[in-house]
């Protein structure tokens, strides 16, 4: 009986990893370089981010938006996008005093990802 329960607990093991190793990755391919664009809301009007991706790595990061405040929300559009790149991810700290806008560019960024 011992035997038997052995063997299935490593059955199962195996197929775990099996199954595991088919998915692929959420952003495509490696070597498979994207360009995909995103819009969210901002403090003054929309804020556009362009991604450029290489399978799960963000290699660059724009984002734009002319009608956020200069000073406060341009802040957020200069320093953001090179900690996206970092992170590989938008799940980086908002620009202290422009939320607004820093919101608005992580939204964009997701959107972009996910093709909206």
């Amino acid at each position: 009986m011992k035997k038997l329960s052995l063997l299935l607990v490593l059955s199962l093991v195996l197929f775990s990893f099996v199954g595991c190793s088919s998915e692929k990755p959420a952003g495509g391919n490696a070597g498979e370089t994207k360009t995909l664009t995103g819009t969210a809301k901002g403090f003054g009007g929309d804020v556009t981010v362009t991604l450029t991706v290489n399978g799960n790595d963000i290699t660059e990061v724009k984002a734009e938006g002319a009608s956020e405040t200069q000073g406060i929300g341009s802040k957020a559009l200069e320093e953001l996008p090179a900690a996206i790149e970092k992170a590989d991810s938008a799940d980086v700290d908002s620009v202290s005093g422009a939320t607004v806008t820093s919101n608005a560019i992580k939204e964009a960024v997701k959107n972009a990802l996910a093709g909206k």
